[in-house]
């Protein structure tokens, strides 16, 4: 007896939207990481050096010695020595400042990529009745809550 074959699966042709709450926590997510790693906001890193000045008073970006931007993490990575000065390279250089971050800073990012997402799970569920409701009125396709 042959097999009957699977109806083939149709893909929506709908577009996709932008969930403002996602991009919400994942940023949380994303600031924590790099507030654990290299002592900084996901803002300051991914913007100081290249977009804007490094932060006033700050040898090595993001307002402290400690502090990494990833123009920094570039520069030092191709071998600009250029922009460190004597006293963060006598430091240790990146990995000692990776270190000093996750000690100083490493618990608190820890408990906020645990806890965030269950936050944000709880407000979505008890949420959704008007997040639905405001979702219904926006035009197809562009962003969400």
């Amino acid at each position: 007896m042959a097999r009957k074959a699977k109806p083939k699966t149709r893909r929506s042709r709908k577009a996709k939207s932008i969930g403002l709450v996602n991009v919400a926590e994942n940023y949380i997510l994303g600031s924590a990481i790099t507030q654990g790693l290299f002592g900084t906001t996901l803002y300051n890193f991914a913007t100081e050096g290249w977009l804007r000045d490094k932060s006033p008073g700050a040898t090595m970006g993001a307002g402290n010695s400690w502090a990494l931007s990833a123009s920094e993490l570039v520069q030092s990575a191709m071998g600009d020595s250029s922009h460190m000065s004597s006293q963060w390279r006598g430091m240790g250089g990146v990995g000692a400042a990776v270190k000093h971050n996750l000690k100083a800073n490493g618990g608190r990012a820890l408990a906020t990529l645990i806890f965030v997402p269950f936050l944000f799970k709880g407000v979505k569920k008890l949420a959704s009745r008007p997040i639905n409701m405001v979702n219904k009125m926006l035009p197809g396709g562009t962003v969400k809550l």
